[in-house]
């Protein structure tokens, strides 16, 4: 089976909520869909800081491929402005749940969290925004001072949903593709920035065949041991990473 996969579209940074902006979505997503597509896109979080963004992303890939398969990231929790902290009373868990019920219409989007599983056609993948623990003190400082995830994800409590994440991790058994937002093992960029607080949540004893992250805004495989790790960051325009969705075989 071919999987293409891509994470952190960030599509506000790009198209901006003005004038005739779904037909520039459109015209964008379409720029982005390779010459031969595979059979089950792969989104590794990050679509929108706005759900109406992220429902049309979501809906435009849905018709180009079988299976269309998600996790949010860290910004797909934002409340980045005054109107949105009203409409979602606060707590970053409204957007989420807004997005769930907008996705019902689209019957083959699957948002995968907290490590639940979907099979396709034998392959099993399984997903999570997996949630970095905060800790230790640097990891606190970080997200404190330094994280626009402390300013922007309103009401959720982070170290209590990667514990939760990672009590389900422990109880998984095998899966063919892992998909996370957070990078589940260390990286160049990592080495790069001087620090992995925010950045990472290490995953033991992956024996999945591929595993397809995102966060890091980087492009690379990853061969180690038995596991091939994909991350096809879109990232931000200034950032002038390739834009083109890749793909893998399974």
């Amino acid at each position: 089976m071919k999987i293409d996969y891509i994470s952190d579209l960030h599509i506000d940074f790009y198209i901006s909520l003005k004038g005739k902006w779904q037909q520039k979505l459109v015209a964008f997503l379409t720029s982005l869909l390779p010459d031969e597509k595979g059979e089950v896109l792969v989104i590794a979080g990050d679509l929108s800081h706005y759900n109406i963004q992220s429902f049309i992303i979501l809906e435009f890939f849905s018709m180009h491929y079988k299976q269309v398969i998600f996790v949010l990231g860290n910004h797909d929790y934002y409340l980045v402005s005054s109107e949105q902290k009203k409409k979602y009373s606060r707590n970053s868990n409204g957007r989420e749940l807004e997005l769930i019920k907008m996705i019902t219409a689209l019957p083959n989007v699957n948002l995968l969290s907290f490590f639940e599983k979907f099979i396709y056609k034998g392959i099993t993948f399984t997903g999570a925004t997996n949630w970095y623990g905060l800790q230790t003190t640097k990891e606190q400082h970080f997200f404190e001072k330094v994280s626009n995830d402390s300013v922007l994800i309103k009401g959720i409590d982070i170290p209590s949903l990667h514990n939760k994440e990672m009590a389900r991790y422990a109880a998984l058994h095998q899966s063919d593709v892992v998909i996370t937002h957070v990078p589940p093992l260390i990286l160049d960029s990592h080495f790069l920035h001087g620090s992995t607080a925010c950045y990472l949540n290490e995953l033991p004893n992956i024996t999945a065949k591929i595993c397809i992250f995102g966060h890091c805004h980087e492009q690379s495989v990853i061969e180690k041991e038995d596991t091939t790790y994909c991350i096809n960051a879109l990232g931000y325009p200034d950032e002038k990473l390739q834009h083109t969705i890749q793909s893998i075989v399974i």
